[in-house]
């Protein structure tokens, strides 16, 4: 079978999105766990790659930004023309190429229709693209029920598939520990992530705890402003303890994840949340909310409090802080719950997802 999946998300920065192709991309390429024999053809939709000399496999001569316009008004070319015959074609990130095979698109989240930081122009090209892939009748993926549910209700499809995500294993060595307790999240400062919150929680538990810090790792989103302002606006005493910290390689990422205290996600809404399960493979605790698909995927293996809600937040933290047997009790049970999410499964969902449409 010749499946032809669109690696654009690979191209720079890593979000949630890339994260997935990558990881499906490997799984798939590694057949040994799969009952089809795959070709998994990649293209890329970009002229910045192209220009750069970074494209991953076949090259779409269009942008990113103005395929789904361009596919929509003429109805072509459709994919077989740059890369030869294929028996499915799998768009990863919102945008579907015209085909005579069939097709699937991943949706993994609906957040364009309600983040703040997302011009309408950019809302509505997601949101017509998402239309036109189910009123043209393309089977959608998601990953998690919790979007595959937002995605009937809201476009009436009937052919809503959930594959998850895996999430890799990740041997870290923890630092010796440190006197210090530290808080980190991870991620890009978009405001639906809810960092002001927890700037604010972290206000109200430095006050007490002279010990604990705070380190904000990731690269700027549309909240990055109304965070530094907010940071700046915390006392002298605790300002300093409050480490923002930009885009870092992944080794350092995780070394971050590995020796914080406790992860905090404190998202008002995600459809998957791979900074959850990526703490819980590293043995650190984890205190999210219960937005979007987050309950669904953290299950028992979290403290959660309903987004927005600081002084919940402020309690949790607090209580986790200080008492040692809670913190290991999560760490094993995000041990175990990490470990229900495999690559190998993820690619044999997908490749089962594949031959159900031949």
């Amino acid at each position: 079978m010749r499946v032809a999946i669109d690696a654009t998300p690979l191209i720079g920065l890593r979000t949630g999105i890339g994260v997935f192709v990558d990881g499906l991309l490997r799984s798939l390429h590694d057949d040994s766990h799969t009952e089809v024999d795959l070709e998994i053809v990649e293209y890329t939709l970009s002229l910045k790659a192209r220009l750069r000399g970074d494209v991953r496999g076949y090259w779409i001569p269009l942008p990113a930004s103005a395929s789904s316009f361009v596919w929509r008004r003429f109805g072509g070319p459709k994919i077989e023309r740059f890369v030869g015959g294929i028996d499915v074609v799998h768009g990863t990130n919102f945008v579907l190429p015209p085909s005579s095979s069939p097709r699937v698109i991943s949706v993994h989240d609906l957040s364009f229709l309600n983040d703040p930081g997302r011009s309408r122009n950019s809302t509505g090209q997601f949101d017509r693209s998402v239309r036109d892939a189910v009123d043209s009748g393309a089977t959608v993926h998601t990953i998690s029920e919790y979007v595959a549910q937002e995605i009937r209700d809201r476009y009436a499809a009937k052919d809503v598939r959930v594959v998850y995500p895996g999430v890799q294993p990740h041997v870290v060595s923890r630092q010796p520990a440190s006197q210090k307790q530290t808080l980190v999240a991870v991620g890009a400062t978009q405001r639906r992530k809810g960092l002001l919150d927890l700037v604010d929680a972290f206000e109200l538990i430095a006050r007490l705890n002279e010990e604990v810090e705070l380190q904000i790792v990731g690269p700027p989103g549309d909240g990055e402003d109304e965070l530094a302002q907010s940071i700046k606006g915390l006392p002298g005493f605790i300002q300093s303890r409050v480490h923002r910290i930009g885009f870092v390689e992944r080794q350092q990422r995780d070394q971050l994840i590995s020796d914080a205290t406790i992860l905090v996600h404190p998202s008002y809404y995600e459809g998957f949340g791979f900074p959850v399960l990526e703490a819980m493979s590293m043995g650190t605790p984890v205190l999210t909310t219960t937005g979007g698909a987050i309950p669904e995927i953290a299950g028992d293996a979290a403290l959660k409090v309903h987004p927005g809600d600081i002084d919940a937040m402020a309690d949790a933290l607090s209580e986790l802080l200080a008492n040692e047997e809670l913190l290991g009790a999560f760490t094993e049970a995000g041990l175990d719950r990490a470990r229900k999410f495999t690559w190998t499964d993820t690619a044999q969902g997908i490749s089962d997802l594949y031959s159900s449409l031949l």
